[in-house]
């Protein structure tokens, strides 16, 4: 029987709300085991990390043209590793790369680069260990980079170059008593290696082989072996809508402190701030309470979800039942707008037969139109021409008339003067008095005047003209009339007939249309009962499905949650709520009094009444106003964030208690507004600290003084003035 489950059984019989619940405490123990929540809070007992030894090397790809390249050979483009050729192919600048104008012209090909081996060790000591450089991009962040990357197993973020330039690592560790070696090489960032256990017997170093890697699986085995060694134990926490387990990376990333990466306030996770802190302060029942909330969060997720299904599924069943009444108002509407009218089948057949009759008898009397208008257009154009002829005869007689009888004066030809002498003389001498020739006596009798060489024919065809035209003076010629006349009365008979056919075919048209209108009329009535019975066919079953919708209720939720388990595992973390807040919160007063006393120790005397809570938060006084941590400058959160870690691993180290190993990695400190002063100070108090705590604290700037002024060679790597840190 645990003490937990006592507590909870206690809860469980006080319980208002739904009445008490009795249970043995061996029942509630056994539902805990079953939902993965621990019995027992564990003892935390920090175990010391340090790093002994950091050695990597590798080969740089330079530019001819530097100086630290002199010397060395030089490899031609197309023999160059493959990733060096993709950075040129990608115009990727390599670390250190000769800006424009800086270096001479030289001859070399264009993608020659210079093959620079290099290698660097070093051996950290406990304390503060600093890395400094006169200037940016000089190696600090690798050298902490290649560190990390040991511990974690997992690269980082290196410049493109300077990640293919590293070839080989070996980076010592002390874990407790234990020495470990992880060594491994490295192809472009891709590590495959080893780590090992080193032990001295009579002087003699031995080693054992506690895991092997090849790529992908080094942060596992990393994970693995650090976590039970460092006494660390998984952090589980409901995110969204899983649980997830954070481990080895969530705790290794809390290690470092960098200037661009200062939320939250503790480790570097945003949403398990507050397990991070729990755990490293030390108190015996977090991880107990984390797995508890983990379990409540997951039941209560799990009965959410069901809830939103049925909710889902009502929601659906509603609007099929809005869908089926829509139905039916639908079907409904459609048969009210049908003709209530039923068909007589014997006057609609009938019309049927009387309109394609009258449809025969049209197209019988439109084919007669068709003869009958083109005889009208026959008799018209014969009118057309009988009248043309007589208009021609009739001008025929008038010109000849005119001309024969006319008395010319003068010669049309030359003008020469006709005497009236030679014209009176015609009728005594029978010649022409223009031209002279001799004249036709027979016609000159008839007083027509032509000559006596004209051909007979002509000469008694003008005679005859000339006869009639006289006789058409007198009244006579009845014959050109009668035949302009008859052909006048053939056209007006024809167009008569074709008027008489026309009015004749508009009339029975007329009563075909009726006929059939009466035929359709009677076809839709057909059509619309036809509708009438298919609709109601509809309606009855739109009506039964909206009535089997009206009768069936909403599902209702299927709890997959057991509420009993629920109810224990809630008491469960009612229970461990109240412990851990009862351990920490002593502690937390403590470790708020050193977060202040570190943080105006660093230069921020603007700062003070810091109160960190057992929600991760930080409130604080700043000029004697409230303040929080997110409301700080980022110059203000670093030197906090700074005191906040190395308050939490005094703690734990002091007191005994908590699981930070009392590793830290400060990234660039100076780097966020902490002007040369106040760094200086940082420097001396990271000291005392860590002389104090037994610490061990590594420090990358670019503010090389203060690590030079206070720190022993052995503590440092300084490269100074445009020096390379390696």
């Amino acid at each position: 029987m645990s003490v937990l489950g006592n507590e909870v059984v206690g809860i469980l019989a006080k319980r208002r709300k739904g009445g008490p619940l009795v249970l043995s405490v061996e029942e509630v123990d056994e539902i805990l085991r079953g939902l993965g929540v621990p019995l027992l809070g564990t003892k935390a007992v920090p175990v010391p990390l340090r790093a002994t030894r950091i050695h990597f090397k590798g080969t740089k790809w330079l530019d001819p043209r530097r100086a630290e390249a002199q010397g060395c050979p030089l490899v031609d483009a197309a023999d160059l590793p493959v990733w060096v050729r993709l950075a040129e192919d990608n115009r990727t600048p390599l670390m250190g790369s000769a800006s424009a104008g800086a270096a001479p012209e030289t001859d070399q090909p264009a993608g020659t680069k210079a093959r620079v081996p290099f290698q660097f060790e070093w051996s950290p000591q406990p304390g503060v260990n600093g890395i400094g450089s006169g200037r940016n991009l000089r190696g600090k962040s690798t050298l902490l980079n290649v560190l990390m990357w040991s511990l974690t197993g997992r690269c980082p973020q290196f410049q493109n170059d300077v990640r293919g330039w590293i070839e080989h690592v070996e980076v010592g560790w002390q874990v407790g008593a234990e020495q470990l070696r992880v060594e491994f090489d490295a192809v472009n960032g891709v590590a495959t290696g080893r780590v090992v256990s080193v032990t001295e017997v009579a002087s003699v170093a031995r080693t054992t082989v506690l895991g092997q890697f090849d790529g992908a699986d080094f942060e596992g085995v990393m994970g693995s072996l650090m976590m039970t060694r460092l006494r660390l134990e998984n952090i589980p926490v409901w995110a969204d809508t899983a649980a997830r387990v954070h481990a080895w990376p969530a705790y290794s990333s809390s290690f470092v402190v960098r200037a661009n990466q200062l939320d939250p306030i503790v480790g570097n996770e945003q949403t398990i701030g507050v397990r991070m802190m729990q755990m490293f302060i030390g108190t015996d029942w977090a991880p107990v309470q984390a797995a508890a909330m983990t379990a409540r969060r997951g039941m209560e997720t799990a009965r959410a979800a069901a809830k939103d299904k049925a909710q889902a599924a009502g929601e659906a069943i509603e609007a099929s039942r809005k869908a089926a009444a829509k139905a039916v108002q639908d079907v409904q509407t459609k048969i009210a707008d049908l003709p209530t009218e039923t068909p007589d089948m014997r006057v609609m057949l009938e019309a049927a037969n009387h309109a394609s009759d009258l449809s025969r008898e049209v197209h019988r009397l439109e084919g007669r139109l068709i003869a009958q208008q083109s005889l009208a257009e026959t008799t018209r154009q014969q009118l057309k021409a009988v009248k043309a002829r007589a208009h021609t005869r009739y001008e025929d007689a008038l010109a000849a008339r005119f001309f024969h009888h006319m008395r010319p004066s003068v010669c049309p030809r030359c003008a020469a003067q006709v005497t009236p002498e030679r014209q009176a003389a015609e009728p005594d001498k029978h010649e022409c008095s223009v031209c002279a020739s001799d004249l036709n006596l027979e016609a000159l009798q008839s007083d027509v005047i032509v000559a006596a060489s004209v051909p007979h024919e002509i000469a008694a065809g003008l005679i005859a003209e000339t006869s009639r035209d006289d006789s058409e003076d007198d009244g006579a010629g009845e014959e050109p009339r009668d035949e302009i006349e008859a052909a006048q009365a053939a056209v007006t008979a024809a167009e008569t007939a074709v008027a008489g056919l026309t009015t004749e075919i508009a009339e029975l048209t007329r009563q075909r249309d009726a006929a059939a209108a009466r035929a359709e009329a009677g076809g839709e009535l057909l059509a619309a009962a036809s509708d009438r019975r298919t609709l109601e066919l509809d309606l009855a079953r739109a009506e039964g499905a909206l009535a089997a919708l009206t009768q069936s209720s909403n599902p209702r939720a299927v709890d997959p949650v057991d509420s009993v388990e629920l109810a224990v595992v809630d008491a469960a973390e009612q229970v461990l709520k109240k412990w851990v807040k009862k351990d920490q919160g002593p502690m937390l007063v403590q470790i708020s009094a050193d977060i202040e006393r570190l943080t105006r120790s660093f230069g921020a005397d603007n700062l003070s009444g810091f109160t960190l809570n057992g929600a991760a938060n930080m409130a604080l006084l700043e000029n004697g106003v409230d303040q929080s941590y997110s409301g700080l400058t980022d110059g203000e959160k670093l030197r906090v964030k700074i005191a906040t870690a190395i308050a939490l691993i005094r703690h734990g180290y002091v007191e005994g208690i908590g699981r930070h190993p009392g590793f830290l990695v400060l990234d660039s400190p100076s780097a966020e507004e902490m002007p040369l002063e106040d760094f200086d100070i940082m420097v001396k108090a990271l000291q005392d600290v860590a002389a104090e705590a037994k610490m061990q604290i590594f420090v990358a700037t670019r503010n090389a003084a203060p690590l030079v002024e206070h720190l022993p060679k052995a503590n440092r790597v300084v490269a100074e003035g445009n020096s390379y840190v390696w």
